[in-house]
Formats: C-alpha cells, structure tokens, sequence
C-alpha cells in the first residue's frame, strides 16, 4: 500500500461515518477500504463518479441527504495555498464536495506536493455554479472585476456542460489569486451564484506526496 493511502486509511476508525469526494487518490482509498470491512463504516460522496466506481468495489454508499454527521471528509484539489485554502475547480461538483466538507470534523485533502503553493495557481480557474438566467448580468458583473472568463462546455456534447443540479459553470481567471478572499466574497453576492470552487477555511489536513512518495503533512493550525 501507498504510503499516502496508508495514511489516511490509519485516520479511520470503526464505526466512522466518511465522505468519498472526487480524484484518483480518493479512488485508491476507496480501494483499500474494499479490505477493511470490520471497520463497518458509512460511506457517502458528493461525486457521481465515485459512487459508481465504491458501488463497483461492492461499497455501500448512502445518500448524503440521510446523513446529519461526517466524521472524516476526503477530497482531491486542484490548488492549495500554505493557510489550506483550496481551488477545487475542474469537477464542478464544489456545491456538493462543500456541504460534506461543512458536515465533516475533519477535511482532508489527498494531494500531489507540488499543487501546495504560498499563493493559489492562477492556472486553476475560479469556477462559479450558477443558474442559467443569470449568466448575462453575471457576466457584467464579471467584467467590472475584471476577470478573464469562460463558460464551460460539454465535452461530449454541443452546448455548456451542466453540474449535477441542471446550473451552468463559468471558469473565472485573474493573473494572481493574492486577492482572492475579496473577490470570492463579492462573487458569492451575486444574485443567481450558486457557488463557487473556492474553498476557505475549510480544509482541516492535507496530506501530500512527493515525486518520491515521501508524504508532507499540513495542518490548519500549523
């Protein structure tokens, strides 16, 4: 076993209710779970994805909505600054990985080193759920902040990709993100913005690996 996978599996203890977010290492997780049925624990997931690949390994996953209480939540990012504020832009599933996170003790992120940075990738988007009737005053809005920005198509398909509850996705770009908390919060006012990919203060530990698997361990309240 991974050491990364070895050590978060060693955070998990019986009885424990978890949340299975999105991303290759929560899958390894999930894998390596397979094995540990005495721990018998309630498995839920904001991911689609993920549900069908614990639901393939013979996991029993239970809906979000009949679970009043996480114990651990795991997730995948695609940027994090050193105070454990994330970018979790490319799923556009941030609607549903913040309600498990919000519900968890503990948020932890499964992550290569090298996406942990003083400051927050521009490179990632700041991603914005929204409802379709609002895209154009959103839109102004945008440009009055100055912000690069695209909505977001379907890859398989004509026409813009669609998050799970039916909203439109919009992929917002800035040079820097070292101004990000004000922006984010001027966004989150905007009539018709569901949510956004930017998570703050949220994240309890991140547990990331090298290119040598050796693991680097952040805490919040490092």
């Amino acid at each position: 076993m991974v050491p990364l996978i070895e050590e978060a599996l060693s955070l998990i203890k019986p009885q424990m209710s978890i949340s299975l977010g999105g991303g290759s290492n929560v899958a390894k997780l999930a894998s390596a779970i397979v094995s540990q049925s005495h721990l018998n624990l309630t498995i839920c997931t904001p991911s689609e994805a993920t549900k069908k690949y614990c639901e393939s390994l013979g996991l029993a996953i239970t809906n979000t909505d009949e679970i009043s209480h996480i114990d651990l939540a795991f997730d995948g990012c695609d940027s994090l600054d050193t105070n454990l504020n994330a970018l979790k832009s490319n799923g556009g599933i941030h609607l549903f990985e913040k309600i498990n996170a919000e519900l968890a003790d503990e948020y932890i992120i499964l992550a290569p080193f090298q996406r942990v940075t003083k400051q927050l990738s521009p490179q990632i988007p700041l991603t914005l759920e929204i409802m379709e009737k609002a895209l154009i005053p959103i839109q102004k809005a945008l440009e009055r902040l100055h912000l690069k920005h695209e909505v977001r198509l379907a890859k398989e398909i004509a026409g813009y990709a669609r998050t799970p509850s039916g909203n439109l996705l919009i992929d917002c770009y800035s040079s820097n993100w070292d101004n990000i908390i004000n922006i984010n919060s001027s966004l989150t006012q905007l009539n018709g913005v569901v949510a956004t990919s930017f998570f703050e203060n949220l994240v309890t530990l991140a547990i990331t690996f090298d290119e040598l698997g050796n693991l680097h361990k952040f805490r919040k309240e490092d």
